[in-house]
């Protein structure tokens, strides 16, 4: 959905990368000799700059430059050179606190592209919504900027304002926000019917595990029978996170492997959970990557659950930061990990045991100009199947016939939306089916999936 080069994160600067701080790092030592000509080439270079440049640069500013072309010239989007201001930054949104607007965002041709907002945030109180492109902050054009720097803008102190600029369907649009304290719980949960309890996940920063242990811990206690784990969304985040996160669900044995240059065994991080706790769906999309991927692929490979959704992200490098004596920091691919069974899935991501698409709808809205019932036929009618498919309604032939296949789609899209299940497509119920092809009131056909799933995993015990 995203392509190859996206990474989101959370706002303002959340990381999808996997930080790993657990992994011991090989020593590496400069090969003085054989690099001196380059260090001198450089040397040569700074001293030119600084000398014959029309303006005197400082030399900082040279020396930042430098070191950011030196992770840059890896090729790899993964590694980064970070300042002081972008280092202070990363630790801030790993902790899931920071003052901002409280919108997930991600980086897409160029563009700073909005994920979603965060609910409850002033973001997703202003208005932000999916897809929204902001070309501007307080007035500074960011396009072509990257994303850090862009998140690092719209971040700030509580009770500041700052003024988003958003491109939205062909119109622009002007938006002032009040940052406030964004503490990112990144769990929700509830129970769902028949005692099904869910969790939603939405990264993996310092406070996952627990929050994850937590929400288990109380739909147990409600008498949970199954769970479903919703990594939809999810960019990733800290490998101990991710650990910790698995360790709840997958019994005692390998959760994944990590590769690393210089070492030649690969290491194996491992859950001693004694048994299976409960049946188990694991809902994934496109946006589950990193972190999100390690959970599930090590559920699948161990056989702990289900996995619903569609083929998710595929990012297996494994990154981990070095402070440096600026005070800045440089974030380094520093290994890959595979999951339980031996699998690589960089740039592949993790086919799920049970395929659900996402319906795509970017279909224009349904603009009739007549009622269609059972018996009508017309390219009209064949709009209404095309978009009632997109919904997730049980559409199986696209071929302008209002048959009963369409009429009883036609009824449970009536019962979703409160109307009289007529089967009729009068102007309430062409109304009805618009909003859900903009998202709102949309069913989850993923989710829907998931229970149904679970329901066949679930056994009831029998009666004493």
């Amino acid at each position: 959905m995203w392509g190859k080069k996206w990474w989101s994160l959370l706002v303002l600067a959340m990381t999808v990368v996997l930080t790993v701080s657990v992994i011991p790092v090989p020593s590496i030592v400069w090969a003085w000799d054989s690099g001196a000509a380059g260090v001198s080439i450089f040397l040569e270079l700074l001293n030119r700059v600084r000398g014959s440049f029309v303006e005197e640069p400082p030399v900082d500013v040279l020396v930042e430059g430098a070191l950011q072309g030196l992770v840059d010239s890896l090729d790899d989007p993964y590694s980064t050179y970070m300042t002081v201001e972008e280092l202070e930054n990363f630790k801030i949104v790993t902790r899931g606190t920071f003052g901002g607007v409280g919108i997930v965002i991600t980086e897409e041709d160029g563009h700073i592209v909005v994920v979603a907002p965060i609910k409850g945030t002033p973001g997703e109180r202003a208005g932000v919504r999916p897809r929204d492109r902001i070309i501007k902050v307080d007035g500074q054009d960011i396009r072509g900027m990257g994303i850090n720097t862009a998140s690092q803008l719209m971040r700030g102190t509580e009770g500041t304002e700052v003024a988003l600029t958003i491109e939205r369907d062909g119109q622009t649009l002007h938006l002032s926000i009040v940052r406030e304290h964004i503490e990112v719980n990144p769990v929700e949960s509830k129970m769902l019917p028949e005692r099904f309890g869910y969790v939603r996940l939405t990264n993996f920063n310092s406070h996952a595990g627990e929050q994850v242990r937590s929400a288990l811990q109380e739909l147990s206690k409600q008498g949970a029978k199954g769970m479903i784990l919703d990594l939809r969304g999810n960019p990733g985040g800290l490998l101990t996170q991710a650990l910790e996160v698995a360790r709840e669900f997958v019994p005692a044995g390998p959760v994944v492997y990590v590769e690393q240059r210089g070492l030649k065994e690969r290491q194996v991080f491992s859950s001693e959970l004694p048994e299976v706790r409960w049946p188990l769906v694991v809902l994934v999309d496109g946006a589950s990557a990193s972190a999100a991927e390690i959970v599930a692929g090590a559920i699948q490979d161990r056989k702990a659950g289900v996995l619903v959704g569609e083929k998710t992200f595929g990012k297996a490098t494994v990154q981990d930061v070095f402070p440096l004596s600026n005070g800045g920091a440089v974030k380094l691919t520093t290994g890959r990990y595979l999951t339980p069974s031996g699998r690589s899935i960089n740039e592949e991501g993790i086919t799920p045991d049970v395929v659900v698409p996402v319906p795509h709808l970017n279909l224009v809205p349904l603009n009739l100009t007549r009622s269609l019932q059972l018996g009508k036929g017309g390219l009209d009618v064949a709009e209404l199947q095309e978009r009632l498919k997109a919904l997730g309604y049980s559409i199986t032939k696209v071929d302008g016939i209002f048959g009963p296949e369409t009429a009883a789609a036609v009824r449970s899209l009536q019962r979703d939306a409160d109307l009289p299940a007529t089967g009729i497509v009068d102007g309430n119920t062409e109304s009805a089916l618009n909003r859900r092809l903009t998202g709102e009131g949309a069913e989850d056909v993923q989710l829907k999936k998931a229970i149904e799933v679970l329901g066949s995993l679930v056994v009831e015990k029998p009666a004493a």
